[in-house]
């Protein structure tokens, strides 16, 4: 596909761009702890305008040290910070990119911890009730507020940036004003949607008189916050005609807020383009370009999209986590070759955890340290097992040149993650093995299907490294009753169902445990969980946790949290909760969802028998894909 309106000229004011794809601000937590840019976000950044966005946004950036929404959180509030700030300006336009920086200020949706000092917002509301209680901003500290967004975006051009995003989406200072959600105010900052713009315009007409006619400013909405008496598409609508007359010069269209964060970033159980309308929407309002945004993975949708007057330009975020070069790929016909984000959103749990990884892209964040180069000498490597892990390790290593072989005991690829794309909506993990295999057979590698590895496989051929890739296997309780019970594994259920009777008991509710209970209740099977901790799904990030949830819920699945398995018998469990014990009785079939346990013999039978030998993933230690994919690199970078 050509993708002719996607990769047509687009301007947006005096800001000129080959293409209409918008890497959109997404926070990475790789900035100092002082706010200030480091080499790692330049080489993140950097990589993704080598990749052929139309332009690139940097994530949120603090006016103030009071608007700090995170301890990471790059800040502009000096003339230091824009400084160093300059550096990653340059370094982008060195690398043929177009750069915009967006500026915000957290409001109620930090912590006093975080900022230093206590949190504001329109009204003494908290975004959340485990969160803090916010001071209700005056008008003189508005007045003051104006002024350091104004400043921050006459750094933002000092910088030689080629423009400004403010933000006002996502429940944060000038978002929270605009709601009625946050907003409850009677003063002039208040009372109707003319005073709850108020804030927000006057932040937009007095950034426009410092920083000129010429130089571009966007403006970030959330068409729709999705909680009650919150921000709805008619009042944006409005909010947007307000801006445009105010002298903004494109509209970027989100929704949410803290409270409704699970829609935030739109797992794999939303639909596709989940916010495109809202953007739409606005752009029927107004004249000057809007930007749509939402579970928007492909180029052909955002194509689509554009040509469908949705519109004029299109922001795909995780998707250029995923694969920066995906612009590239996409404008030279090489879609077999675009890396696909799965919206599994490792990306937002890792964020929380500590800074941005991506499940699918062990590079994002370590563009630095992951430079590949050929091998000085090409070696034969052998690569045991083709999962995630090793499908990775081979591609590497065949780019680097050397020769490559990948045994895999199954007749395809994929290892437990194949089986993880089985329950509902989970479909697009297949694509991105899809795409690893794809990648290993064009390089060269040679992919041996049905053959199991064994070690006498060295007597007749003596390879140089070895890396070991072979997964995980079922952890299996030590209960009383266990064989009794004849239960089976979730690996069991989900490679083969037609073993599964209809009433059953799932031992464990963690992710796999739930994502099983959604796959059999999708089958009209009659599932009850059991899980000793306070709720289910705890492993994952809360996105999953909620879309899960909703749909077990839908279907019935009986959840008993806070219960610990005692005993198994056929057909039954022994439980202990706090009412005491208890037994659960008439099922047909018991599935043990009790985590992993690594599957290593072969790298402990092949040690000192082989020069280099790595073990990789889950063999090594049962975590994630993106653990997986990581060491693989980082193994076949050493090879």
């Amino acid at each position: 596909m050509a993708f002719d309106t996607l990769f047509s000229p687009f301007s947006i004011g005096s800001l000129n761009l080959e293409n209409r794809l918008v890497m959109p601000p997404m926070a990475t937590n790789y900035a100092s702890p002082e706010g200030y840019v480091t080499e790692r976000q330049i080489d993140y950044y950097v990589e993704r305008a080598r990749g052929g966005v139309g332009y690139l946004t940097v994530e949120h950036t603090g006016i103030l040290q009071q608007g700090k929404a995170s301890p990471k959180m790059l800040l502009i509030s000096s003339t230091e910070h824009a400084s160093h700030m300059n550096r990653l300006v340059e370094a982008v336009h060195a690398a043929g990119g177009k750069i915009v920086i967006q500026i915000n200020h957290a409001g109620r949706q930090t912590f006093s911890a975080v900022t230093g000092s206590p949190i504001v917002g329109p009204s003494p509301i908290p975004a959340m009730p485990a969160m803090e209680t916010p001071h209700a901003l005056s008008a003189v500290e508005i007045e003051a507020l104006v002024n350091a967004y104004t400043a921050a975006a006459e750094r933002v051009k000092q910088t030689g940036a080629d423009g400004v995003e403010i933000h006002m989406a996502h429940g944060y200072l000038l978002c929270s004003f605009l709601s009625p959600f946050s907003n409850k105010r009677k003063d002039q900052y208040g009372k109707d949607l003319v005073g709850r713009a108020r804030f927000p315009l006057e932040v937009l007409k007095s950034v426009r008189a410092c920083v000129g006619a010429d130089f571009p400013i966007i403006c970030r909405l959330s068409g729709d916050e999705y909680v009650e008496g919150g921000l709805e598409i008619e009042e944006t609508k409005q909010i947007g005609g307000f801006l445009a007359k105010a002298g903004a010069d494109a509209l970027h269209i989100s929704a949410c807020n803290a409270a409704s964060g699970y829609l935030n970033h739109p797992p794999y159980y939303v639909a596709e383009g989940v916010f495109g309308h809202l953007a739409e929407g606005v752009k029927s309002e107004v004249e000057i370009p809007v930007i749509a945004v939402g579970r928007i993975r492909n180029p052909a949708m955002a194509d689509r999209f554009i040509r469908e007057g949705k519109a004029d330009l299109i922001s795909m975020g995780r998707a250029l986590i995923a694969d920066p070069h995906m612009p590239a790929k996409a404008r030279q016909g090489r879609l077999d070759d675009i890396i696909p984000c799965i919206s599994c959103n490792k990306c937002i749990q890792t964020l929380r955890e500590d800074s941005v990884r991506c499940a699918v892209n062990p590079e994002a964040g370590n563009e630095g340290r992951f430079r590949l180069s050929k091998a000085e000498r090409v070696k034969q490597v052998w690569v045991v097992g083709a999962g995630p892990g090793g499908l990775k390790a081979a591609e590497i290593a065949a780019l680097r040149g050397h020769q490559v072989s990948v045994f895999e005991k199954d007749t395809k690829t994929g290892g437990r993650m194949r089986l993880g794309a089985n329950p509902p909506k989970k479909e697009v993990y297949n694509e991105f093995l899809d795409y690893l295999e794809k990648r290993v057979r064009t390089l060269g590698a040679s992919l041996e299907l049905g053959r199991r590895f064994t070690e006498d496989m060295l007597d007749q051929q003596k390879p140089d490294a070895v890396v070991v890739a072979t997964g995980a296997q079922p952890q299996l309780p030590d209960w009383k009753g266990l064989t009794e019970s004849r239960a089976v594994s979730v690996d069991d259920v989900l490679s083969d169902v037609s073993r599964v009777g209809h009433k059953v008991l799932i031992a464990g509710g963690g992710g796999s445990g739930a994502e099983t209970a959604d796959f059999l209740s999708e089958m009209g099977k009659e599932v009850t969980v059991v899980e000793m901790l306070e709720n289910i799904a705890l492993d994952l990030v809360n996105h999953m946790q909620h879309y899960l949830g909703q749909r077990l819920k839908e279907k019935r699945v009986t959840i008993l949290t806070s219960t610990r398995v005692l005993e198994l018998g056929e057909g039954y469990a022994m439980v202990e909760d706090a009412s005491g014990i208890r037994r659960l009785n008439g099922f047909d079939t018991i599935v043990l969802a009790m985590g992993s346990t690594p599957n290593d013999g072969i790298y402990r039978r092949l040690k000192g028998r082989v020069s280099e030998l790595y073990l990789i993933g889950d063999a090594a230690k049962p975590r994630e894909i993106l653990d997986a994919v990581y060491e693989a690199e980082e193994a076949a970078i050493k090879i």
